[in-house]
């Protein structure tokens, strides 16, 4: 058997079905790890099972948690685990490279086993419930085999592994829709025309889609060509006779203005036809996430429940939602778009408070850059479990590079549904390229770094500061960071947020969790909280805003009562000898020959020293 194959193998099947004795012996043939599940039941779970309490979801969550990061050793691992719902082996397959073997029992041959056993927390009576609870395996997973388990242990043991031979060359993951991109590769203005036309063909109109919410993120992402392919499908839609609404993901942003919405989409989309986001009210609860959960996947560092609520307009009987965005290092998620375009985006207050202050306590820099991690976690759970039943959606996903003669687009990628469905696997790919052209690995940490941003896109601190965490990785200790802000004229994107970071600052970690039992309002929000650890450099290295007062920008004052440093915007551009994204990128000399790191386009990109990445 290929190492592949048998380095991470699931052991399945309802209380009784031998999976433990299967499994012990599975492993043993494959010299791997065997791991029993029930093992890693929490105290109270163990009690309500001997009570003949079944378990739900909510104690499941945190113990298939920390069996996915048992299956993740880089060791051979053969686990022995109930798995009796598809998305419970979702969740184990986020492992990597994870197999299944399940075994096919009678009913009556289980209650007979359970029956003879003794000191086991599972008794005969909760035999209905398993095979109540239990889905078994579909055509769609392919990495499943089914092994009878009406013989003997070896016999189980010899069946499964000629089965799982057999995988080896199988499919293990649901194909994208459409991935086009490579590190050297510049999807045209025409050919991306040519792709967004193919899928509205053929997902969209062909699939007889009538009624169409388009999902792209706001103006602040306005390299993406996020605004060229809602366009695109607008006209194209509403020609081929469907009804088109457009509802940007503005998540806690301001709203776009008449202004914001001709510039993103170039005059093509009616600002008529573009609804807001309305992220403190206007929402549906679906769920939530469970306290033991968000402790599980971030280590005891967070330990409170995040709901989970959407955008009533997201709900309303579309027969499809198209999400469109680009994939690109991010300081809460590690890889932004998928997902979070629709859960945070759309997403009510205390959904983004608390997933946002989730990154912040979860470290943002073991985060950023990172295709999987807590907040990723906890926005695909969210999506997979209480979205994905009552939405239907397509994902287009781009991923862009500021190259040395302007930004230009390395990917374009599509699929549907959950993250264990083509959708999961456009967005893998799409993070995949991303880390290798967004992600800019420095030999030594800059001394200095001036940051440009663009005054279209930003017009606050609470996005400017992309400039901070985008590039603190690869800052040296002591350095400066030099944010040339000209159209920065406030600092949160509504007035009470605004409040509170000119109430707090940005002062660091200690300072923020002190203000957090001090001021009501900021525990209430959580999110701008993370935004002040995020906005900090922890004293580590000096942070300089330049803006222009003259022109409406922050005054000297108001920039250093939150505990940066300020600079006047016009005198610095000439010290520099820089003028905004004109200007190509890299290492530069001021006028008084001292060197800077020049980066026009924080946005796009995370630079790091290799240490910090790892």
């Amino acid at each position: 058997m290929g190492a592949a194959v048998s380095a991470r193998v699931v052991v399945m099947g309802v209380a009784g079905s031998g999976k433990s004795t299967v499994a012990a012996a599975l492993a043993a043939r494959l010299g791997a790890r065997f791991v029993e599940a029930d093992e890693f039941h929490q105290p109270a779970s163990i009690a309500k099972m001997a009570a003949g309490v079944p378990l739900d979801d909510d104690d499941r969550w945190p113990w298939l948690l920390a069996l996915r990061e048992q299956l993740s050793s880089p060791a051979a691992v053969v686990l022995a685990c109930s798995a009796l719902r598809r998305s419970y082996r979702d969740l184990l397959r986020g492992a990597g490279g994870v197999r299944f073997v399940f075994l096919d029992v009678d009913r009556y041959d289980v209650v007979r086993r359970v029956a003879g056993r003794t000191g086991h927390f599972m008794g005969a009576a909760m035999v209905d419930g398993q095979f109540t609870a239990l889905e078994r395996p579909a055509d769609d997973e392919p990495d499943v085999v089914v092994v009878p388990g009406d013989g003997t242990p070896d016999d189980s043991v010899e069946v499964a592994l000629a089965a799982l031979d057999s995988l080896t060359s199988g499919p293990t993951v649901v194909p994208a829709l459409l991935a086009d991109g490579g590190v050297e590769r510049v999807v045209s203005a025409d050919e991306l025309r040519a792709h967004v036309h193919a899928l509205a063909s053929a997902e969209i109109v062909g699939r007889g889609a009538r009624r169409v919410l388009l999902v792209p993120p706001d103006h602040t992402r306005l390299h993406s060509r996020a605004g060229e392919i809602t366009a695109e499908l607008f006209e194209v839609l509403t020609g081929a006779g469907c009804e088109v609404a457009v509802l940007p993901a503005l998540g806690t942003h301001a709203a776009m203005t008449p202004d914001d919405v001709a510039l993103l989409f170039g005059g093509r989309v009616p600002a008529s036809v573009v609804r807001r986001h309305r992220w403190r009210d206007g929402l549906v609860r679906l769920g939530e996430i469970g306290a033991a959960e968000v402790a599980a996947i971030s280590h005891g560092r967070f330990t409170e429940p995040i709901p989970v609520e959407v955008d009533e307009l997201l709900l309303d009987g579309w027969d499809l939602v198209v999400s469109i965005g680009q994939v690109v290092p991010h300081e809460v998620i590690g890889m932004a778009n998928f997902t979070k375009n629709l859960v945070i985006g759309l997403g009510g207050a205390p959904t983004v408070h608390r997933s946002h202050f989730l990154g912040a306590v979860a470290d943002m820099e073991t985060i950023m850059g990172r295709v999987d991690g807590p907040v990723r976690h906890v926005v695909d759970a969210a999506f997979d479990r209480f979205v994905a039943p009552r939405v239907t959606v397509l994902w287009i996903l781009t991923v862009m590079q500021d190259a040395p003669g302007g930004v230009v687009q390395r990917g374009l990628f599509a699929g549907t549904g959950r993250s264990t469905d083509s959708g999961g696997t456009a967005y893998r790919a799409a993070a995949a390229l991303a880390v290798r052209t967004n992600v800019t690995v420095v030999d030594r940490p800059f001394d200095r770094v001036a940051c440009w941003l663009d005054p279209d896109e930003f017009r606050t601190t609470w996005l400017g500061n992309k400039a901070i965490y985008r590039t603190r990785m690869a800052i040296a200790d002591g350095g400066e960071l030099i944010v040339l802000a000209p159209g920065v004229t406030r600092f949160g994107e509504d007035a009470f947020i605004d409040a509170l970071i000119r109430r707090h600052g940005y002062r660091g970690t200690p300072a923020t969790l002190a203000a957090l039992g001090a001021d009501a309002e900021l525990a209430a929000n959580l999110g701008a909280a993370a935004h002040l650890i995020h906005g900090s450099s922890e004293g580590r290295f000096t942070i300089v805003y330049c803006t222009d007062p003259a022109a409406g920008g922050l005054a000297r004052d108001e920039v250093g009562a939150v505990g940066f440093a300020w600079r006047p915007l016009g005198a610095e551009l000439a010290r520099l000898g820089v003028g905004g994204s004109r200007t190509a990128a890299g290492p530069r000399v001021d006028r008084d020959g001292q060197p800077f790191e020049y980066i026009a386009n924080p946005a796009l990109g995370l630079w790091s020293t290799a240490d910090r990445l790892r």
